[in-house]
């Protein structure tokens, strides 16, 4: 009984470079921060904060696993298929369907037998990434296309390419949907299934989000599935930052992996780094300021105006409640003018904690140079 595959195999055809050098992991979210910055929208608190990684060459697979690529490995090992499978066999129609239904010790076993490994968090994400820092793996917005029956014939573009149309609430095949490749040309990092990582569930360094699952607990699953395009929520579990996380022994309907492959320290030494850690520190400290700029601008603009608005009610509410007639509409309007006097302290809060912040990491920074 074999138990890992000839070395001649292990480089599979659909095996992309991912090049040396740093990218930007995380997201720079706080709490204050609310929906001001687009990045921030949907993130987590367990996402921050943005960081520069600087990792080595490595190849990883340009798709998930599949149900043909699992076969294989049952026969040559006569490890268990997945429960589902009827007869220990998948349908012939399905061999182009991620595995699913395999925890994190069938994904290990796996890629052992294949040469391979499980990518690290920082390697599944900056596969997915890139370097700019993008929001999804095909860019910063969600629906970057626009489809014909809605602004009518666009240039280059067809129906078919909206977002909403590639992405669908069932399994599909893993090669259908290379216009939301990431910018390696690696496919399927969202909108199929979910995959494990190598990594356990920790924080990173300097994230003082305290979560009862961090440590030797669960393992960090990442991508997005079929089943977030059901439940309406793909806009914000397909980001790639977005981190899920899920005992060894779990498996579902929904969760598969992929794997990645080191390269030799002969072939590194071709590679040149992308982009160097300090670029990508320097870039994201400026972020960090600009984001910080932008929040105290519109707290600021956000906490006048409310302020503003709820003197108006209020005032009119002391006047108006004297008036019998006018009673039960001016004690209405003095309630919603409370409410806007609670926004604006809300910003002025947001306002304070920002600028605290400029001055810390203004501060930091300057230490540093």
């Amino acid at each position: 009984m074999s138990q890992t595959r000839d070395d001649a195999t292990c480089h599979a055809a659909n095996a992309i470079l991912i090049p040396p050098g740093a990218f930007i992991m995380g997201t720079d979210v706080e709490p204050f921060y609310g929906t001001a910055l687009e990045q921030s929208k949907h993130a987590k608190l367990d996402e921050f904060p943005i960081h520069a990684v600087d990792l080595a060459p490595y190849y990883i697979d340009r798709y998930p696993v599949t149900n043909a690529d699992y076969d294989a490995f049952i026969q040559s090992t006569e490890y268990p298929p997945p429960a589902h499978w009827n007869s220990a066999r998948f349908r012939h129609e399905d061999a182009k369907l991620p595995v699913v239904g395999v925890n994190w010790h069938d994904a290990a076993a796996y890629a052992l037998w294949a040469g391979k490994r499980l990518p690290t968090e920082a390697e599944w994400e900056k596969a997915a990434r890139g370097v700019d820092g993008r929001i999804y793996p095909w860019g910063d917005d969600f629906e970057p296309f626009h489809s014909a029956d809605e602004e009518g014939s666009v240039e280059g573009k067809d129906s078919d390419s909206h977002i909403a149309r590639l992405f669908t609430d069932r399994l599909t095949h893993v090669d259908g949907r290379t216009r939301v490749s990431s910018p390696y040309g690696v496919d399927e990092m969202a909108g199929n299934v979910w995959e494990w990582t190598a990594d356990w569930y920790r924080p990173y360094n300097g994230n003082r989000f305290r979560e009862r699952d961090y440590g030797a607990k669960h393992k960090v699953l990442r991508g997005g599935s079929w089943l977030e395009v059901r439940d309406h929520t793909a806009e914000q579990y397909f980001r790639c930052a977005n981190r899920l996380h899920a005992p060894q022994d779990y498996a579902a309907n929904n969760i598969g992996f992929r794997c990645v492959q080191d390269v030799t320290q002969e072939e590194s030494r071709r590679y040149s780094p992308q982009v160097s850690p300090e670029l990508i520190s320097k870039y994201i400290r400026q972020q960090k300021l600009r984001n910080l700029y932008i929040v105290k601008a519109r707290a600021r603009r956000n906490s006048v105006q409310d302020f503003l608005i709820a003197t108006i009610l209020i005032g009119g509410a002391c006047y108006g409640i004297m008036q019998t007639e006018y009673a039960l509409a001016a004690l209405t309007g003095g309630l919603i003018g409370f409410g806007f006097l609670f926004s604006a302290s809300v910003n002025l809060w947001r306002q304070l904690k920002a600028r605290h912040r400029l001055k810390q990491l203004r501060r930091t920074y300057n230490q540093s140079m």
